[in-house]
């Protein structure tokens, strides 16, 4: 291979990597937006889901009565494991 070869063969390798980088820079960029746009939307169902709370009664003891069911079975759910498990 003469020297002009391994120069061409090494732009093309050095173009392909340039188009590389700039495809995965360009990915990085679009989930970094997206990501923020999802924090963003975080922050306004949080702020949506206290604002329903106030206004709809049903919906705050709904929302209560879930929270119970929830802690409940944080609690009853691993004993029950453990009797299935051990006995």
């Amino acid at each position: 291979m003469s020297g002009m070869d391994a120069r061409v063969a090494a732009k093309t390798e050095q173009q392909a990597l340039e188009k590389r980088y700039a495809e995965a820079r360009a990915d990085i960029e679009r989930n970094r937006l997206i990501e923020n746009g999802q924090s963003g939307a975080l922050l306004y169902a949080a702020m949506a889901y206290g604002d329903a709370l106030e206004e709809n009664t049903l919906f705050r003891t709904a929302s209560h009565w879930a929270k119970l069911f929830c802690i409940a079975a944080v609690c009853i759910i691993p004993n029950l494991l453990v009797i299935h498990v051990l006995l």
